[in-house]
């Protein structure tokens, strides 16, 4: 199971390069016969599985790794920066956690089917140290959840966020539409700044009623 699961991840890495590839990276012939030929012997199993059995770095040591809530008919995507949810899906019990519900209920009026809620880091929602290499990891199942999912609209949850999934600067791009394909990508305040800095809200609301024209 062990080895079935490491094979998993690292194919996984591959079709991160894929997708790099198909973006613009340049690699050698090797590389794309190396990925089709593996994928050959791919066991079917989903993304949600590779996520929660993910170990390729020291985060998930300490937690399960969180998939998220990502309904096939949602809308809209919140990405934060850490999970907001636990392994089983479940908000956690935490400041930010209870904020995103308020918005999702009192400015967007959801319904749970109708929106989803993921993170940039899978892992570890008490470790706010965040290093290059684990953002690099992650960025890989961010992509195939994002690439997945049929929602047109994304809410980018703080700068970190934005820096690392679309590596643009906060300060000259948050809170403008960011079309990317079939979707459309928007930077605002992480939860954390807007529990911090109460001021921030009216700024963060104007984000969400130009989100509230993308969908």
């Amino acid at each position: 199971m062990e080895q079935t699961t490491n094979n998993i991840q690292k194919l996984f890495q591959l079709k991160f390069l894929y997708y790099q590839k198909l973006f613009g990276e340049e690699y050698t012939q090797n590389f794309t016969r190396q990925f089709q030929n593996y994928r050959l012997g791919l066991p079917k199993t989903s993304l949600q599985d590779i996520i929660e059995n993910c170990s390729l770095c020291g985060r998930s040591k300490s937690a399960k790794p969180s998939f998220g809530f990502l309904p096939l008919q949602a809308k809209i995507i919140f990405i934060s920066e850490l999970p907001l949810l636990n392994a089983s899906g479940v908000f956690l019990s935490n400041k930010s956690a209870q904020m995103l519900q308020n918005i999702i209920r009192n400015v967007f009026s959801l319904q749970p089917d109708e929106y989803g809620v993921i993170s940039m880091l899978k892992c570890d929602e008490n470790n706010p140290k965040i290093h290059e290499s684990e953002a690099t990891i992650c960025k890989q199942y961010l992509n195939e959840q994002i690439i997945q999912t049929p929602a047109k609209a994304i809410v980018l949850l703080g700068e970190s966020v934005l820096l690392n999934f679309l590596g643009l600067e906060f300060e000259l791009y948050n809170g403008r539409i960011l079309p990317q394909g079939d979707k459309s990508f928007i930077a605002t305040y992480s939860l954390g700044q807007l529990l911090k800095n109460p001021s921030l809200k009216k700024e963060a609301m104007k984000h969400f009623l130009l989100v509230k024209t993308m969908f």
